[in-house]
């Protein structure tokens, strides 16, 4: 490199720093123009007013620069909206039960605090929840959904040739499209993701330690649990199930519920119709013939699986509500031998079904709570000020 012989700084430094000076040079000429074609001396203190106390007439606009709204609103095309729009819909339903009028508890909050972006993901700036980056869970959530059209082409094949009668085959159809919403919102719903500013309730604010997460790096309520595969804090998390590529928590519980009693009734009544067909059937409708018997053989086994699999996971929820406990807190209560020192009191079903009408707890809507904060676990400071300012 070449080196001036009177200075040691190499000439393309210093051909750099006398073009940052030349380039400052004329921002402050331009600067001293402003002032010398102002009118007053009021316009002039104006420029070397702080920027906290600086007059409101002079704004972004004053200068040709385009002004910045801070306002919360709604900024994405009228497409994202329509598609946001669209997953919302189908999310909540069409069934989504709204509690009397005459009965005001229920969580209520007209906050705009969803993601502006609409994306796809895990992360608490995503709009849509979907654990995409799982792609055994992905696989085996899929797997379920082409099973359950199996069991529904061969259950209208056999009704056509009049093997099945009608109402049986309309009951069964009934239970798979029951069995696919489940599991959608199952799979679709957030489980109770913790935010970034979740803050302990009111009642334990006074406590002196909180428990912090080591991965999010937020409060993390109590029975909440970081989940490595979803990595987010989950709000009552019981384990995370593959075949729903999804975390079961406080929010979707109801949700996984309904989905393994719906599998159970369905597989419960596939199974009693062959056996009823096989062993005490003598009419002619009941002979399967060619491709309808491997069909037949085919869905025995996945009904007769799905039968086993299912009244397991249903003990385990039903044994779990009971106890107050979760999957993941009793093994680590039988890991370190304190399962008989625990005493936690009973789940109510309110806390996971909701305060609805009873007869929308059979339904897969999002369920309505009397506190939302209290199932929860937490709450943030937006949800505590629009409770103090709420008449």
């Amino acid at each position: 490199m070449m080196h001036d012989s009177d200075e040691g700084t190499p000439l393309v430094r210093r051909t750099r720093v006398t073009t940052q000076r030349r380039n400052d040079e004329d921002e402050d000429d331009d600067f001293d123009l402003i002032l010398d074609h102002a009118d007053d001396d009021e316009e002039k203190k104006r420029f070397f007013h702080p920027m906290n106390q600086r007059d409101k007439s002079l704004d972004d606009s004053s200068f040709g620069l385009p002004t910045i709204d801070l306002s919360k609103q709604d900024r994405r095309n009228p497409l994202v909206r329509a598609f946001a729009a669209l997953h919302r819909l189908l999310q909540a339903s069409s069934l989504k039960a709204v509690p009397p009028l005459e009965d005001a508890r229920h969580y209520e909050d007209t906050g705009n605090d969803e993601p502006w972006s609409c994306s796809i993901g895990t992360r608490e700036e995503n709009g849509v929840w979907i654990n995409y980056k799982d792609r055994a869970g992905s696989i085996m959530s899929v797997m379920v959904w082409i099973l359950i059209c199996y069991s529904i082409y061969t259950v209208l094949l056999l009704a056509v040739h009049g093997h099945v009668p009608l109402t049986l085959t309309c009951l069964y159809c009934t239970l798979a499209v029951l069995m696919l919403s489940s599991h959608a919102k199952t799979a679709l719903t957030d489980p109770g993701a913790v935010p970034s500013s979740a803050v302990p309730l009111p009642e334990h604010q006074h406590n002196t330690f909180h428990s912090m997460c080591s991965q999010c790096q937020t409060y993390k309520p109590e029975k909440s649990h970081h989940c490595r595969i979803c990595n987010r804090c989950i709000s009552g998390m019981d384990h995370h199930c593959p075949w729903m590529n999804n975390c079961i928590g406080a929010a979707n519980m109801k949700h996984f519920i309904l989905f393994l009693i719906y599998t159970w009734t369905a597989s419960a009544l596939v199974l009693l119709l062959f056996i009823v067909n096989y062993f005490f059937c003598t009419s002619a409708l009941c002979e399967f013939t060619g491709v309808e018997i491997v069909l037949v053989r085919v869905m025995s086994l996945i009904s007769l699986g799905a039968l086993m699999f299912t009244s397991s996971m249903l003990m385990n929820v039903i044994f779990n509500v009971v106890t107050g406990t979760s999957t993941i807190d009793r093994l680590k209560m039988k890991l370190a031998d304190t399962w008989h020192n625990e005493t936690a009191a009973e789940i109510p079903l309110t806390d996971i079904f909701g305060i609805g009408p009873k007869w929308t707890w059979m339904l897969p809507t999002d369920p309505l709570f009397d506190d939302y904060d209290r199932v929860m676990g937490y709450s943030t400071r937006q949800r505590l000020l629009r409770k103090v300012r709420a008449p």
